[in-house]
């Protein structure tokens, strides 16, 4: 990326300064900007214009985008109909304001007339130096430099900075990623909402992400890409800085590739090309929100493996049967254990224990805690990622869960290989910050999360032959 490219993106994506041209007393789209303005911590100022109120939100009103202070103004929001849009941009053009955030809808996922009116709306923000996101979007959340242009009303979740980016043709599907990334306490770097890509494309913000220095894993979903050619050179770049991309690509039945064209005017292309495309060239492909956010948590929080063979303990027979199944389901290798290793546990194990892999502990074996068993798993050469039994703690007062964990989470996240907790008890919001706070993710769900953990074996396998390139 040219840097002079690369400085506007990060001059949009952190403005000072933000008009908002429609903004209106009688519906909520204001108002929920300056609130996630608010809550990303916002230090800059907004310039609502109404023509018809004194003041918004709280917040004084401009009649007109004439009225706007001079030279102040970095940024415009506009949310007015679809046919007085082009209108708008002219003028915020004329006032010298050339970063614009386009909600309104109407344009090119109509058809006919709409697809026509985006068409002019292009050519004329090409000819005239402005960068346009949208239309047809809910804006975006930069927590990297806490800013937000955020209108939509439902990501939930404290915004916590963090080092996942989350790209979405559709608004609300996007607002679940991230709800559901925040609220594993995955914090985010950079959330955008791109709609019909009329100019600013979901390849411009992953190549800008690739380079921006805070972004450790690129999420997204996609309806269709705009430059496949693009797209790879991106990918590939993305691969050479070890920044995995992982999307949901909708598009495997004709019936989404339908909803795809009625909602952002996207083409979902050929899905079998796709998913060639996307082993080709490292790119992750997943099919819910769920699978993504657990594979999200374990690239963000995990180094890659040096090979693929997983060792896995827990404290129950039925557990250690369900997990293989889930291994064996989504192709991990569960090893032997080595002979040294078998000698090693039988020593630290209640004597009726039977070493294996998976390793049922047994309800007694966990009391003497977990470090001297992981400390055993890491050091066998058969072995390249570790899932250690862990207690969910309720709280801070939650003292057994606390001092069993704190046996081996140290150790776990300086370890060299990676180390994901298996949990036991249902999961609870102190302790999804718990495990945040010590830098390790955690295996919540064992679908999700065995798929995502095979998916971190599938990348470093990829990497391994990349590096070779």
């Amino acid at each position: 990326m040219e840097q002079a490219t690369y400085e506007r993106m990060k001059r949009f994506f952190s403005p000072g300064h933000i008009a908002v041209v429609g903004a209106s007393t009688r519906n909520q789209w204001f108002s929920n900007i300056v609130k996630y303005a608010d809550r990303a911590g916002f230090p800059g100022s907004f310039y609502p214009i109404n023509p018809n109120a004194e003041e918004v939100a709280g917040i004084r009103a401009y009649p007109s985008i004439r009225d706007l202070p001079p030279d102040t103004v970095d940024f415009a929001v506009v949310m007015v109909k679809s046919a007085l849009v082009q209108g708008v941009i002219e003028e915020l053009e004329e006032k010298g304001i050339r970063n614009v955030l386009l909600i309104s809808s109407g344009f090119a996922e109509m058809g006919g007339e709409g697809a026509a009116r985006q068409d002019r709306l292009t050519r004329f923000c090409r000819e005239n130096d402005i960068l346009l996101m949208g239309p047809n979007c809910l804006g975006f959340i930069n927590l990297a430099a806490n800013v937000s242009t955020f209108s939509g009303g439902s990501v939930e979740g404290e915004l916590l900075a963090g080092n996942i980016a989350v790209i979405g043709q559709s608004g609300a599907t996007t607002e679940m990623i991230a709800t559901k990334l925040l609220k594993k306490s995955l914090g985010i770097s950079l959330f955008a909402t791109t709609g019909n890509e009329a100019l600013l494309t979901s390849e411009d913000i992953m190549e800008y992400l690739v380079h921006d220095g805070k972004t450790r894993v690129i999420t997204g979903f996609m309806e269709g890409f705009r430059d496949i050619s693009r797209m790879k050179e991106i990918a590939l770049e993305a691969a050479k800085r070890q920044i995995p991309i992982i999307l949901i690509k909708v598009g495997r039945s004709e019936k989404a590739k339908q909803a795809a064209r009625s909602h952002t005017g996207a083409l979902a292309g050929n899905d079998s090309v796709m998913e060639g495309f996307f082993r080709q060239y490292g790119i992750v492909r997943v099919d819910t929100i769920e699978e993504l956010s657990e594979t999200a948590g374990i690239f963000s929080r995990c180094r890659l493996p040096k090979g693929g063979r997983l060792g896995i303990c827990t404290l129950s027979g039925g557990l250690c049967g369900l997990y293989a199944d889930l291994c064996g389901r989504y192709g991990i290798e569960l090893p032997g254990l080595s002979e040294r290793t078998v000698a090693a546990l039988k020593a630290v194990l209640p004597e009726f224990a039977q070493p294996d892999n998976p390793l049922d502990v047994t309800g007694s074996g966990f009391w003497g805690g977990m470090g001297e068993i992981l400390k055993i798993l890491l050091e066998d050469e058969n072995i390249d990622i570790v899932a250690p039994l862990s207690f969910v703690p309720a709280s801070a007062d939650d003292s057994m869960p606390m001092l069993f964990n704190q046996t081996f989470l140290p150790m776990a996240a300086g370890s060299p290989k990676p180390v994901i907790p298996l949990c036991f008890r249902e999961m609870t919001e102190f302790a999804r910050k718990y495990y945040h706070e010590h830098g390790v993710y955690f295996i919540e769900h064992p679908e999700d999360s065995f798929k995502a953990i095979a998916h971190l074996i599938g990348y470093a396998e990829f990497q391994r032959g990349f590096s070779g390139r």
